[in-house]
């Protein structure tokens, strides 16, 4: 009883937490709402990207004994990064500690914006929809050879995933599980005695808590900010009308609990455990998650990519130097796109075996002797992951294809290729790999946010002085600035984005056919549950390091420089290796036809397609101290890595002043909060031994006199969600 007693005031506290409301921080001026709803510049040519990262010195020899431990490097702005593609490691010694540093690069303006859609009339609606239809119908329903065969174009692509990011799936469609469903298995359990936390729920086919919390991606993605319309009466302000793809409020975060499982994630007891916590079932949430924004995350993916690339190649070369010459230690720094990881150091013993072609994550390959402790801010496996809060999917489609079944109980066919029905609800193959496709190249083309100017002289002058401060050229030692973390820009080489088709990785088809014919269970990720970030098991490669094997193990820029101008201009029409799609993500090509106007405007791009990329993201994780910490470490999208307890990724802070709450779960409700729960200072030490890296920069602000606070939330609140050109006649007052 006290356990249930625990649960039942637990739940009561959250629920209480999750469902207040607060009044946000007051907008910026009429002015710069103009300016918002105005055109943007003329489209520039951004910086040659090779200037970007200048070439390496090569290190001196690492003894033949393994080096002594030593602290990883610290990020400083200001020294230049080498070149992934010109980095080669000999042998070395363990060389002190170096600063690595971004490029300070200013934002690019914005294409020119499209005009508004001529006429006040009304637009002309094919039919009125009710609620309770059916979302997967005749015309959204997609096979993933019709859009491989072309028989499905750009257009009818995107309109089906916008279809399905916005629309409720019902019953009909598999919406829930039937009674073999993990979820629903634990939920009749805990609900046998007619009483208990769950009780209530058992003639319900949502749960609220651990997933089933929603019917469309639009409940939770849906925030864009406030605006106050022109001509109005008063100077109130209402929601913007352009809301699909924005964040979530303090009523949309993600409850999550995998003790809410039959069985529950062994990952997850084990964790516990080593907490020394032997029964944690009167838990009612582990995780709390803030639904962010998905505005600019096909930019985002590319460059987690190319950085992914860059680091897996820098592995790759010190291990080829190291079979070179056996018994001796390699070192080599792993930097990409002025984002430093530390170091790697390896050993290829005289009698071990050759490194195969795909590597297991660092320490777990049994040809090599590894130092994993000098790599920073990346799983162990070298890739970068740029989704979620922690880092833990490694590209859009595995997020899309684990939110479907988390917050749904829509099962996708590609987690469980072998069982048609595997959450036993009646309906088989809910959820088809064509429509996991169309979804997800929907996310992924939402438009960029967008950074705006004041036309006000005092208010402007202010945003200048607070992005001084921002990006260390004033008030503040620049080792402590801000942009230390968010780095304010990194420029995409490559602007084909892939979304890649899982039927085509020779290794999947392996593991299903292996589980298969033993019987077990045909998913294609394990020991994660329903959880959103489902881990790929060993010998599985994910989809980037996929194409880096079949890309010739090459670095970023090299790719980039040996792809022709046709595969860059038309990768819609002839995809890459593995691939369910691509597009260009400047959508300047003949296969991006009839570009929707929720994809507009996009960011410019130079003569070779390169784009720079305004995010104010290192995309690198970083220790946010006890304050900030989650209760157990959380898995990544590859069994047996982990995110740990403290462990954030720099969150990109475009589009930044219209999705509060902020901060991961929500807790802070102004901007000066966010910044402050940053530090360790925000709350009583644990014991826990958590140590911030933000102490510095948090301290360097309260420092500042209180015009130099207010000028650098002044700035952040220039860093807005863009506005949604189809809605540019949309009179709000009318």
């Amino acid at each position: 009883m006290p356990q249930l007693r625990n649960a039942i005031l637990a739940g009561t506290a959250l629920c209480l937490l999750v469902g207040a409301s607060t009044p946000l921080r007051a907008q910026l001026s009429d002015a710069i709402n103009d300016t918002i709803l105005g055109g943007g510049s003329s489209q520039p040519q951004v910086s040659d990207p090779a200037a970007e990262q200048p070439p390496a010195t090569v290190e001196t020899p690492v003894s033949d004994q393994p080096p002594t431990a030593e602290q990883p490097p610290v990020d400083n702005i200001g020294e230049p990064q080498p070149d992934p593609a010109l980095q080669a490691p000999e042998p070395v010694s363990p060389p002190a500690a170096t600063d690595q540093a971004a490029p300070v690069v200013a934002a690019p303006a914005y294409a020119s914006n499209p005009g508004p859609i001529p006429g006040d009339n009304a637009p002309v609606v094919a039919r009125l929809t009710s609620g309770d239809e059916p979302s997967l119908v005749q015309g959204i329903r997609v096979s993933q050879d019709d859009i491989t065969n072309g028989n499905v174009d750009f257009r009818q692509v995107m309109e089906i995933g916008r279809h399905l990011f916005t629309q409720s799936f019902t019953a009909a469609d598999g919406y829930g599980e039937g009674p073999i469903g993990p979820r629903e298995k634990k939920r009749r359990q805990m609900a046998a005695s007619g009483l208990g936390p769950m009780a209530a729920f058992t003639q319900i086919p949502w749960m609220r808590v651990h997933g089933l919390d929603a019917q469309a991606c639009l409940e939770c993605h849906n925030a864009s900010g406030f605006e106050t319309p022109t001509d109005g009466a008063t100077p109130g302000r209402t929601v913007r009308p352009d809301r699909v793809s924005g964040a979530g409020a303090v009523t949309s975060a993600a409850i999550i609990n995998p003790l809410l499982e039959d069985p529950a994630p062994a990952w997850v007891l084990d964790a516990f455990n080593e907490r020394g916590v032997a029964d944690p079932g009167n838990m009612y949430a582990v995780f709390l998650r803030n639904p962010p924004h998905l505005f600019g995350a096909g930019y985002t993916q590319k460059l987690a990519e190319e950085m992914t690339f860059d680091l897996l190649a820098q592995r790759r070369s010190a291990i080829d130097q190291a079979t070179q010459n056996r018994g001796q230690w390699y070192e080599i720094a792993l930097n990409s796109k002025g984002t430093n990881f530390g170091r790697y150091q390896v050993r290829v013993d005289a009698g071990a075996p050759t490194p195969p072609q795909l590597l297991d994550p660092c320490g777990q390959n049994t040809a090599l002797t590894e130092r994993c402790d000098l790599i920073d801010g990346v799983s162990e496996d070298f890739v970068v992951r740029p989704f979620q809060w922690k880092g833990i999917a490694s590209n859009m489609r595995n997020f899309v294809r684990d939110a479907l079944n988390f917050h749904f109980g829509m099962v996708p066919v590609e987690l469980a290729p072998n069982d048609a029905d595997i959450d036993g609800d009646g309906i088989p193959n809910e959820v088809s790999i064509g429509e996991v496709t169309a979804l997800t190249a929907f996310a992924l083309s939402a438009r960029p946010p967008s950074q705006i100017a004041s036309s006000d002289g005092a208010e402007a002058a202010a945003i200048t002085r607070g992005r001084d401060i921002f990006e260390g050229r004033a008030g503040v030692d620049p080792s402590v600035a801000c942009v230390t973390c968010h780095q304010s820009s990194k420029t995409v080489l490559n602007p084909v984005v892939s979304i890649h088709d899982p039927r085509l990785v020779p290794e999947a088809v392996a593991v299903a056919s292996r589980e298969s014919s033993r019987g077990e269970p045909s998913l294609l990720v394990t020991d994660n549950g329903v959880g959103l970030g489902q881990a790929a098991p060993r010998g599985l490669p994910l989809p980037v390091e996929r194409e880096f094997l079949d890309g010739g193990q090459t670095p970023a820029r090299e790719r980039a420089i040996q792809s022709t101008p046709e595969a860059r201009e038309s990768g819609g029409r002839r995809l890459p290796a593995g691939s369910a799609f691509a597009f260009n993500l400047n959508m300047n090509t003949s296969f991006e036809d009839r570009v929707l106007l929720a994809s507009q405007p996009r960011l410019p791009s130079d003569a070779t397609g390169a784009i720079a990329v305004p995010l104010y993201s290192d995309l690198k994780r970083h220790k946010m101290g006890r304050c900030l910490a989650d209760v157990i470490h959380q898995q990544v999208d590859r069994a047996g890595v982990f995110a740990p307890r403290d462990q954030f990724l720099t969150r990109p802070l475009w589009g930044l002043s219209d999705t509060g709450p902020w901060l991961h779960d929500g807790r802070a409700l102004s901007l000066r909060d966010a910044i402050l729960k940053h530090s360790d200072a925000a709350c009583a030490d644990d014991g826990s031994g958590y140590v911030s890296e933000a102490n510095g920069a948090v301290a360097a602000f309260q420092t500042l006199s209180e015009t130099d606070q207010e000028a650098v939330i002044a700035f952040l609140h220039t860093l807005r969600l863009p506005r949604n050109l189809g809605f540019a006649s949309v009179d709000q007052n009318r």
